[in-house]
């Protein structure tokens, strides 16, 4: 009963309080409404409808501007313009010179590109108060336009005001920029759209230009194949490790920080780093690649089925000493053909050939099959075409006529268990005298 009697004293008190919050609230709301209204006397302004302190009021200017605006913001800006008469609130007020300004440039663009423009009694969403003009371009093209729509968002006049003209203007830019990158990079255009096309790059690779947007056309460029960005980064890695008596085994670029299958001159594999590549072998003693390494002195071709890709495939490649392991290493992947091995180059001379031939490959546009020097088997002429070619260009050497002597044919693996069996094409094996190798170190350090 006690707690009882207690909470039905305490009742009328509660209510007694929140009816004086209720009044004291409505006072404070009273004097914020009376502020707006000077506010609004100050600006001249003809308060059409309130409603609230957080309402929408609906307002007139002096000039006849009707707009609305929340009696909140105007009492509680830290510099209200509402208590400012020369910083009017009116948006078509405060932008008088603004409007201005821009029809000018309108007129004059429109005069320029020949646009007949007839002015409407529509004003634009802006709030500014810019005219909206009916407008008809050379072409026939009607649009709409105002002002506003006369001026980039730096502010510089636009070059175009039909919005139909302006899109055939960056259609036709984006189109040419596609032909000029077709042009540079052997690329062919798939399909063409009104506004794109399908692109495939010179080794095949699918891609899609797009030129509805400003960032869209400027994605046309040369460098626009990622899987081909791919393989330079791959390549340029490659190289790098070549510098450092490296191969890399791996067939494909992983990622700048992921670890790639590789084996040093000394026959140890290893997973190389392309971001920690200066240790080079872990196996092998520190301090090694900074001294002078063995070079790459062998440079072979090789062909067979692919177990990779299940394609007959053709590899021209380099590599160190008699390269055994490196031909060990490609016969385990099932290229056991071998169609030319020469060995005990001069320095620098292997790598150079091996550039040479790549590059003539990709001007005759083979397309690798993995990696960037596994070719399909149809390119093995063209690999000993252009080793032969090479070698004919150096000073002092020519092709001599074939002459296999069989102790000289190697297996990749093991020595053949008949003698009789000799494994070289005849129609593609290239033999050089080495003594005219020899004879040209000097021109080729």
């Amino acid at each position: 009963m006690t707690a009882n009697n207690e909470n039905g004293a305490q009742a009328p008190s509660d209510r007694s309080e929140h009816r004086d919050a209720t009044r004291e609230a409505a006072r404070h709301i009273g004097a914020l409404m009376g502020l707006f209204r000077q506010a609004c006397q100050r600006q001249g302004w003809t308060l059409e409808a309130e409603r609230g302190l957080v309402g929408w009021a609906d307002v007139r200017c002096r000039a006849e501007h009707e707009f609305s605006v929340i009696a909140l913001d105007i009492v509680t800006n830290p510099k209200p313009y509402g208590c400012d008469p020369s910083e009017p609130w009116c948006k078509e007020c405060a932008n008088t010179a603004w409007v201005a300004e821009c029809l000018a440039t309108l007129k004059t663009q429109a005069q320029a590109q020949s646009v007949e423009l007839e002015a409407t009694k529509e004003r634009d969403k802006s709030g500014e108060g810019h005219i909206v003009f009916a407008a008809r371009c050379a072409e026939e093209h009607r649009f709409e336009v105002t002002g506003r729509d006369a001026r980039t968002r730096r502010g510089d006049p636009v070059d175009i005001l039909c919005p139909d003209c302006r899109q055939a203007a960056a259609f036709a830019e984006g189109f040419a920029k596609i032909e000029t990158v077709l042009r540079e990079t052997r690329s062919t255009m798939v399909k063409r759209y009104q506004n794109g096309a399908d692109i495939r790059c010179r080794r095949g690779h699918p891609h899609t230009f797009r030129m509805d947007s400003w960032n869209e056309r400027q994605a046309i460029r040369p460098d626009f194949c990622g899987a081909c960005d791919r393989l330079g980064k791959f390549q340029a890695f490659s190289e790098r490790a070549k510098d450092l008596g490296i191969t890399v085994l791996e067939s494909e670029w992983i990622a700048a920080s992921r670890p790639h299958r590789a084996v040093c001159f000394a026959g140890h594999e290893f997973d190389l780093i392309p971001n920690k590549m200066k240790r080079g072998c872990p196996a092998c003693p520190r301090g090694m690649y900074g001294s002078t390494l063995p070079p790459h002195d062998v440079y072979y071709v090789v062909s067979g089925l692919d177990a990779a890709t299940g394609k007959e495939t053709v590899k021209p490649g380099i590599s160190s000493g008699a390269g055994f392991n490196r031909l060990r290493q490609h016969a385990e992947d099932g290229l056991v053909v071998q169609h030319l091995r020469i060995s005990g180059l001069p320095t620098g001379m292997a790598r150079t050939l091996e550039r040479f031939v790549l590059d003539g490959l990709d001007r005759e546009g083979w397309l690798s099959t993995r990696g960037v020097e596994y070719f399909p088997a149809a390119a093995l002429q063209d690999v000993m075409d252009l080793a032969a070619e090479w070698f004919t260009d150096q000073p002092g050497l020519s092709i001599r006529p074939l002459i296999v002597d069989r102790d000289d044919v190697y297996d990749v693996v093991a020595e053949p268990k008949i003698p009789e069996i000799v494994d070289v094409d005849a129609s593609t094996a290239v033999v050089f005298d080495s003594d005219d190798i020899e004879a040209v170190a000097a021109l080729t350090r």
